[in-house]
């Protein structure tokens, strides 16, 4: 208000209240168009010569709005409202000019700077909002397109995606989804293969215990049902085997462990011994034992199934009263300090032709005498390629049988054969 009334009182004629010519008061009558707001916004004020109101705005009243004339600023009781009130007098204090604003225009005011305020502070975040929209939209428009690729796709459809339909852009983000495609169809194709195994293996025994079942119930003489019921048990036998290495080989294929912990295969190998005894002796057949404590980095589940493989193999194809040598011992190879889990029969052997192929998994070799599944040596292989040791096979003891022996790397607890500890 204060620029405003200087404004004022700069803009009247410099002569003082004694020779103001009465032309110039009757030109400024109160209410005379001389005297109407030439600024929507102005405040509303009044000019007083001598006490004498001789122009004032549209919406001043028509008496003092300082009565006491006392020039500065000051609040005062209007109309019942309280109005903030600035004067300013000439040099001679003749002269005034008084400004005022009500509360109404003042709230009027506040409102109207706070609507422009928000006005531009809006246009000033929508136009960097909208743009940054369009930055994004068009950013994530190759994203947008791979997902309509992906959508596009059948079910099951796990075959990579196609690098020419796919902007650079997301060249990086399309080769990992490919990569994890492809290890999801690997995964789906091996599970189809097992059940496919599974179903074909499990097709011959199951039927043979069905018709051993039919023999027994239909049989005229005791002998004849006797002989029937222990065909019957031998294939629950080996239909009990079978489901265990089945579950087995299932659990190998869902296993992803890819570190192992340090342990004592001696422990191990004294322990799986110990439950195949039982069945040795109803065999005729020996087991005998050479352990020394070694340290492994093994995973103890794959190394039991390993294990029972093996030896499960052994006692199958030896004859009755035949041997089995099991071993666990510290040596080195090719000048590393390793661990060597070893397991020897004196039965008829495995052809050096077939060596190679016996680990295959479902390869029988034709005219053994024996009845397998050709799963167990294929879980031995594949476990000893996880631990990443190496498995090596030959002719028993003097030129006879079968031995397989595996070779892990020592880790740091193993012990020397004279038992000095590494």
């Amino acid at each position: 208000m204060e620029p405003f009334a200087r404004l004022l009182l700069a803009g009247l004629p410099s002569s003082t209240s004694s020779n103001l010519s009465s032309a110039t008061i009757e030109a400024s009558e109160p209410g005379s168009s001389a005297a109407e707001s030439r600024w929507p916004n102005e405040p509303t004020y009044q000019i007083w010569v001598n006490h004498r109101l001789i122009m004032r705005s549209k919406d001043a009243p028509s008496t003092p709005l300082n009565p006491d004339f006392r020039q500065g600023i000051a609040d005062q009781p209007i109309g019942g409202d309280v109005w903030r009130v600035y004067d300013v007098a000439d040099a001679n204090g003749s002269t005034h000019v008084q400004v005022g604003r009500s509360p109404r225009k003042r709230r009027g005011e506040i409102i109207h700077v706070a609507s422009i305020w928000v006005t531009l502070t809006t246009l000033l975040l929508a136009l960097p909002g909208a743009a940054v929209w369009l930055v994004i939209r068009w950013s994530f428009a190759p994203v947008d397109a791979m997902r309509d690729l992906m959508q596009q796709r059948k079910p099951y459809d796990l075959m990579p995606l196609r690098q020419e339909k796919i902007p650079s852009e997301v060249q990086t983000l399309v080769n990992s989804f490919n990569r994890i495609l492809e290890q999801l169809n690997s995964a789906i194709q091996a599970e189809r293969r097992f059940i496919a195994d599974a179903a074909h293996e499990l097709r011959t025994p199951l039927a043979l215990l069905a018709a051993n079942a039919q023999v027994a119930l239909r049989a005229d003489t005791r002998e004849e049902r006797e002989a029937a019921l222990r065909r019957l048990s031998t294939g629950v036998e080996r239909s009990t085997r079978l489901s265990e290495q089945l579950l087995d080989l299932a659990q190998l294929d869902s296993s992803h462990v890819t570190t192992h912990p340090t342990v004592d295969i001696s422990d191990l190998v004294m322990m799986v011994v110990r439950d195949f005894e039982s069945t040795a002796r109803q065999n005729n057949q020996s087991i005998t034992l050479n352990v020394q404590p070694a340290w492994i980095f093994g995973h103890i589940d794959e190394l039991g199934i390993l294990l029972r493989n093996l030896l499960d193999n052994a006692l199958r194809y030896s004859f009755a009263g035949g041997h089995i040598a099991v071993s666990c011992v510290n040596t080195l190879r090719a000048g590393a300090a390793c661990v060597c889990v070893g397991v020897e029969d004196n039965g008829p052997g495995v052809p050096e032709a077939y060596r190679d192929r016996i680990f295959d998994r479902f390869y029988r070799i034709a005219g053994s005498g024996q009845t397998g599944s050709g799963i167990g040596l294929s879980l031995v292989a594949r476990i000893v390629a996880s631990h990443h040791a190496q498995l090596e096979v030959g002719a028993g003891s003097d030129d006879r049988g079968f031995h397989v022996r595996v070779y892990f790397a020592a880790a740091a607890k193993s012990v020397d054969a004279d038992g000095t500890r590494r």
